[in-house]
């Protein structure tokens, strides 16, 4: 078995039965569906509960997963087609793709060698801007009180893309805290798993849009039934989340105070085992971050593809986070969207180093000795990895 598996996040025999009261009360009714027809409060209603305290929050919904959260989220805070939104250039596909999916242009903000956005990209947007999404990469924070000002200054909403960062923090506190809007996901390498899943939080009137948009545009009074009726109602599609997926977030919820200290405390017998040897790429605030990855940066992209290598023929996951930004996929170049951008749009940055920017994740299942096997590996082909950038 890997030292580090990457699927690890959440496993189940791993688990004592007694840490999982919402996961065994769901397969005891057989209520699967999120409208619980007994006497047991939905798992769904329990994780909006946690999540909107968590993020600081009127309130939460649950959703199919963290990009239908993306999606449904610029929908309601009243995103049109032709709208640009600035995105971190250095994020998944799915961050653009999800402006992309409303008819909006993804506008890219660049990244420092910190992980941090380029807040100018904002203040120096060459045309309107409809809202602002930052995303907060492999557990670490992105620092977003700047962006949080500038975006108050335009009255457009900041939206954090909290789906790799939940526990992590930056001197500006808790990622997702911030926003108008917070956006999670429960895919299966986040902090909490069920697989898919994801959960927008925010206003208590912005939320409800989002629910209705993922309930089939559906009113339902006090949590009862649908009311197509209504002329709040609209049309649209479902994509709530079960309530088995919604269990075994809830119960990992409950357990997620352990799961950081774990994390970081295995992050940080890895880092002092690489020593001054080799160098971290740490976000602007490491004792915030929530451990979950180690990030390196590779000399050069082919370092990268090497190193990655060398660490799989020693049972250890590495991977390059992210080998392209969004702007350069072909499915982005075909559709157009990024023909109106300027030259000095382009995320000179994450371009450049993206491709370079490794990932050791720590699961909080792995033991000390498997932490020493990681820094083992990652110390014997160091040579892949720059000491500056």
């Amino acid at each position: 078995m890997a030292v580090v598996n990457p699927h690890q996040f959440f496993d189940l025999p791993a688990e004592s039965p007694d840490t999982l009261p919402y996961f065994h009360a769901v397969l005891g009714d057989g209520q699967l569906f999120r409208y619980v027809e007994s006497e047991r409060e939905s798992a769904n209603t329990a994780v909006e509960r946690f999540f909107a305290g968590y993020f600081g929050k009127e309130a939460a919904v649950a959703v199919a997963n963290g990009t239908v959260g993306l999606r449904l989220s610029l929908q309601a805070a009243g995103v049109k087609p032709g709208d640009r939104v600035l995105v971190s250039a250095y994020s998944f596909i799915a961050c653009a793709m999800a402006v992309a999916s409303v008819g909006a242009v993804p506008v890219p903000m660049d990244m420092d060698t910190a992980l941090t956005v380029d807040a100018a990209a904002l203040k120096a947007a060459e045309g309107p801007v409809a809202a602002v999404m930052v995303v907060h990469v492999q557990g670490h924070a992105v620092p977003v009180g700047r962006v949080r000002e500038l975006c108050d200054a335009l009255g457009v909403p900041l939206i954090e893309d909290v789906c790799q960062g939940v526990g992590a923090a930056s001197p500006d506190g808790r990622a997702g805290a911030l926003a108008d809007i917070a956006v999670t996901s429960f895919q299966q390498s986040k902090q909490i798993s069920s697989g898919e899943g994801g959960l927008v939080a925010g206003t208590a009137d912005l939320v409800e849009r989002v629910y209705r948009l993922s309930d089939l545009g559906a009113v339902r009074h006090g949590g009862g039934l649908p009311d197509w009726d209504d002329e709040r109602a609209v049309m649209a599609d479902n994509l709530r989340l079960t309530e088995l997926q919604a269990a075994l977030v809830m119960d990992q919820a409950t357990a997620l105070d352990d799961t950081l200290a774990r994390q970081r405390a295995n992050r940080a017998r890895l880092k002092e085992a690489l020593g001054s040897q080799v160098t971290v790429l740490d976000s602007e605030h490491p004792a915030g971050d929530s451990g979950s990855h180690t990030l390196f940066v590779a000399r050069t992209a082919s370092d990268a593809q090497q190193f990655c290598a060398a660490l799989k023929a020693e049972d250890v996951v590495a991977r390059v986070v992210w080998k392209k930004t969004f702007l350069e996929y072909g499915v982005f170049r075909q559709s157009g969207l990024t023909d109106e951008l300027s030259s000095q749009q382009w995320p000179k940055t994450a371009v450049a180093l993206g491709p370079r920017i490794l990932s050791v994740p720590v699961s909080k299942y792995v033991p000390e000795s498997g932490v020493a096997r990681v820094a083992e590996a990652v110390l014997n082909h160091r040579q892949h990895l720059a000491r500056e950038w």
